[in-house]
Parts: structure tokens; C-alpha cells; sequence
């Protein structure tokens, strides 16, 4: 069982939530709506045992229920807030080499606005706040805020115009690859950091997918395979059509 601590966004405001088995029916629900007994089966714990979680987690507002439309006799759970963050291992070293980083930093406002941006995101990390979740939603966000200012109605000729977009605003120069690839160079995100073990640019997949949803009317998912924060000198995003 996953044991590390989440934490969600709901309408009254974020929850902390430390139980394993919580924390394992939300990944369920994450994949579609369920029936009490379909959450049973696939966790193998016993039926008292899933309705007193459930029952919690409605009680906080995690999730909602409602009868089932086939059989009035069952309920079917849906998620009722998103993962902003969890738990993690805290990047001490990393951060105090980005701190390090800073003073060399003055005098150049675009790199010291970097610098900065990457303190902070990995300030909260070294505090052992895995953030990657919640900057995906607010970069999804600003993505589809974005949408508007794009006009290619493909996806192929939208990504030509996501390279151009992001080489002019100094995010990074584009290479795209047919409609499934985007490799950037330079990355604000993540450009310098050290390696780290793990992809960073959750922002730049939620930009991409929020200008490609709200531009075409299409559900995508973007994942980064490649990264700074994985050695490479790069940054590697795929593009899959949902």
C-alpha cells in the first residue's frame, strides 16, 4: 500500500489525508465513477471496512454518491476534488545549490526570475511537498486561458505554433516531431536544475494539454519522458490523444 500523506483541493478549502486506504479509493475513483462493491473488489478489504472510508471521505467532501439510474438498491461514487500535492522525500542538497545559484544570478532579470522561480517551487519540495500535481492544474489553467491566442485548427500545425509561442516568451526553443513529440532546449522550467531522479516540468504539461484542449476540443495527455531533472540536457514531451 501507498502510505505517503496527499493532499486535495476541495470546495471547502485543502485536505490532508494520511490513510492508505483513502488515499487508495481516490486513485480508484481518479480512474471513473464506482460502486461501493466495485471499490471492495479491487482493494480486497471488507465491505464494512470500504463504507466507513467512504463514508468519511463524503463526510469531507472528497467524494459524492448517487443511486445508481440500473439499480436503486446501489450507489455510485465520483471524485469530488483534485490531488494538489503530496509527500515526498525533501530535495535538501538540490535546494541549496539553487540557493547557491541566486547571487550569481544578479544583474541578468531574466535569469534571476528563474532562479527565483526555481527556489521557490523546490523550497516547498525541500520542505518534503511533492507540488507537481497542483502546478499541472494551474499550468492546465493557464493553458486554456491561453487557448484564444492560437489559431491552427490541427494538431499538428497548433504544436508548430506552441514552438513558436514558447521560443518568443523565452521558455524554451521548440523542436516538434509530428504530432506526438515536442523536445525543448533551454527550458525555464527546468533548465539548470540538478538531476534529481525524476521529470520537473508538471507546469509545461499542463500548458500544453490546456491550450491543445481548449484549441481543438480534444482530451489529450502530455508526459514528460525526458528532463533536466533526469540528466538530460532537454526536455522531452509526449503527446497521446485520449
Amino acid at each position: 500500500m501507498d502510505k505517503e500523506a496527499r493532499i486535495y483541493s476541495t470546495e471547502n478549502g485543502a485536505v490532508f489525508l494520511k490513510s492508505s486506504t483513502k488515499n487508495d479509493i481516490i486513485k480508484l475513483l481518479m480512474e471513473g465513477d464506482k460502486t461501493s462493491s466495485d471499490i471492495q473488489e479491487k482493494l480486497n478489504r471488507a465491505k464494512s471496512t470500504v463504507s466507513v472510508h467512504l463514508s468519511d471521505l463524503k463526510e469531507i467532501g472528497l467524494v459524492k454518491e448517487r443511486v445508481d439510474p440500473d439499480d436503486s438498491r446501489k450507489k455510485i461514487f465520483s471524485l469530488e476534488s483534485k490531488l494538489l500535492g503530496s509527500s515526498d522525500a525533501p530535495y535538501t542538497k538540490q535546494y541549496k545549490e539553487i540557493l547557491g545559484n541566486l547571487k550569481h544570478a544578479n544583474g541578468d532579470r531574466y535569469l534571476f526570475l528563474k532562479t527565483m522561480f526555481h527556489l521557490i517551487r523546490y523550497g516547498l519540495v525541500s520542505l518534503g511537498l511533492d507540488v507537481h500535481p497542483a502546478l499541472k492544474e494551474i499550468g492546465r489553467d493557464a493553458g486554456m486561458g491561453l487557448a484564444a491566442e492560437f489559431h491552427s485548427d490541427d494538431l499538428e500545425g497548433l504544436l508548430k505554433e506552441i514552438g513558436e509561442f514558447w521560443e518568443s516568451n523565452g521558455l524554451g526553443a521548440v523542436d516538434v516531431e509530428g504530432t506526438k513529440d515536442i523536445v525543448v532546449h533551454g527550458c525555464f522550467d527546468c533548465g539548470g536544475m540538478p538531476d534529481v531522479g525524476q521529470e520537473l516540468c508538471s507546469l509545461d504539461e499542463g500548458l500544453l494539454e490546456g491550450i491543445i484542449q481548449e484549441r481543438l476540443g480534444i482530451t489529450v495527455n502530455v508526459k514528460e519522458k525526458e528532463c533536466s531533472g533526469t540528466g538530460e540536457d532537454h526536455c522531452r514531451f509526449e503527446v497521446s490523444v485520449r
